[in-house]
């Protein structure tokens, strides 16, 4: 039987990722449980410009629940990343243990020292009423590996616990 994935806990911020995949490293780390973000790079790189071939970013930012409203939370996101030409292809809403929770899959075509890559994106976002954090997960992958990883992103994105 092969393990494709590892438990990721970071007690600093009261944050674990139960099914996390094995290609993935902490690269950084920095804040605290209020607002925080982590990085993570996998082991593979791509080439000698564009670096590791995915990619994930954690932000956690504290947040009343009367400021919060997830549809605007969403297209705020969604603003975000168009305003630096990642074109969303597909929005879906489900639910993470008790937390509305909304990804959208994207795309772009980035120039990095005149070479052009394909990068294919997942970005997931919800609130956790319990200790009024909002999280935003952000994954990066090329797109000639994107298949093999999505499958083992979104099952990390739902193994989430945030309390």
């Amino acid at each position: 039987m092969q393990k494709n994935y590892y438990v990721y806990e970071k007690p600093e911020l009261n944050f674990i990722i139960y099914k996390l995949p094995i290609w993935f490293k902490e690269s950084s780390y920095e804040g605290d449980e209020k607002k925080g973000t982590i990085f993570f790079n996998s082991y593979n790189e791509f080439d000698e410009i564009y670096g590791s071939n995915a990619k994930i970013e954690i932000n956690i930012s504290e947040k009343e629940r009367l400021d919060f409203y997830h549809p605007k939370e969403v297209q705020e996101s969604i603003n975000l990343y168009n305003a630096i030409n990642v074109v969303v292809t597909k929005k879906e809403r489900t639910w993470l243990n008790s937390h509305e929770f909304t990804y959208w899959f994207g795309n772009r075509r980035k120039m990095i020292r005149k070479r052009y890559y394909q990068e294919n994106h997942i970005h997931g976002l919800f609130y956790c009423e319990l200790t009024g954090r909002q999280f935003d997960i952000h994954a990066v992958v090329v797109k000639d590996h994107y298949e093999g990883f999505k499958p083992f992103l979104l099952e990390a994105y739902n193994s989430i616990n945030c309390h």
